[in-house]
């Protein structure tokens, strides 16, 4: 009884190690296709996504052209109207100022048309006084004439007069005004000129005084030609202050 057992155990061992290495082939080709499998799921999951990013970028890229066409176009209109706006302003100023110009001339022509007008009728009404007019006329400028001369002739001595009063001056000339005229420090250290009548006008200001500096109120504080630094007074006097100042 124990032999025939013995040898249904050998036998089915047997069986058993012959169906294992099926069983485990069999097990390994069926997980090679579902690695296979999930592979290709993946891959095929991993294409679609880069398409579907591919066609989201080439979208985006074709909105983002789009908008910058948009913009573009819309600046381009913009400027256009700027400048159509600008070119219509700048013609409507040019008819405006061809018209005033237009106007400006007509309106001196229409007065140097009266005002000749007028000319010649003071003309032709001199004429009609007749010789009496003519001759009173004629006294009337030679009288003006010789008043010219006259006025002249004094001012041409007063000019004389100043230039030799000046001359004969023992004051020291320090600088001269804006229009030329020579300015001289006097006994009492106060700067003048002579003018046309003969008379001495004071001046503060003139061209060769040297101002160092300011007081507190703002006046110049001048430099005299002996070194002396002073500053005007409201009343006209100087006012002489310390050099440190």
């Amino acid at each position: 009884m124990k032999k025939p057992i013995i040898v249904l155990m050998l036998a089915a061992a047997f069986l058993a190690a012959q169906i294992q290495p099926v069983a485990m082939a069999q097990e390994k080709t069926e997980t090679k296709s579902k690695a296979e499998k999930t592979k290709e799921k993946a891959e095929a999951k991993a294409k679609k996504a880069k398409e579907k990013a591919e066609a989201k970028a080439k979208k985006t890229k074709e909105d983002v052209v789009s908008k910058a066409d948009k913009a573009k176009e819309k600046g381009e209109a913009k400027a256009k109207k700027t400048k159509e706006k600008a070119e219509a302003t700048a013609e409507k100023t040019k008819a405006k100022g061809e018209a005033k110009a237009t106007k400006t001339v007509k309106e001196s022509k229409e007065k140097m048309t009266k005002e000749k007008e007028k000319a010649t009728n003071k003309v032709k009404s001199a004429t009609k006084s007749g010789e009496k007019t003519e001759a009173k006329a004629e006294s009337e400028a030679k009288e003006a004439k010789e008043t010219g001369k006259s006025t002249l002739k004094e001012k041409t001595k007063s000019a004389t007069e100043a230039k030799e009063m000046a001359k004969e001056s023992k004051d020291e000339a320090v600088g001269k005004t804006a229009d030329g005229k020579t300015v001289f420090e006097g006994a009492k250290n106060g700067h003048y000129y002579v003018n046309e009548k003969g008379d001495k006008t004071y001046v503060k200001d003139f061209v060769g005084a040297k101002i160092i500096g300011q007081t507190k109120k703002g006046q110049n504080i001048y430099e005299g030609p002996r070194g002396g630094h002073f500053y005007y007074t409201e009343s006209g006097n100087k006012e002489y202050v310390k050099k440190d100042k």
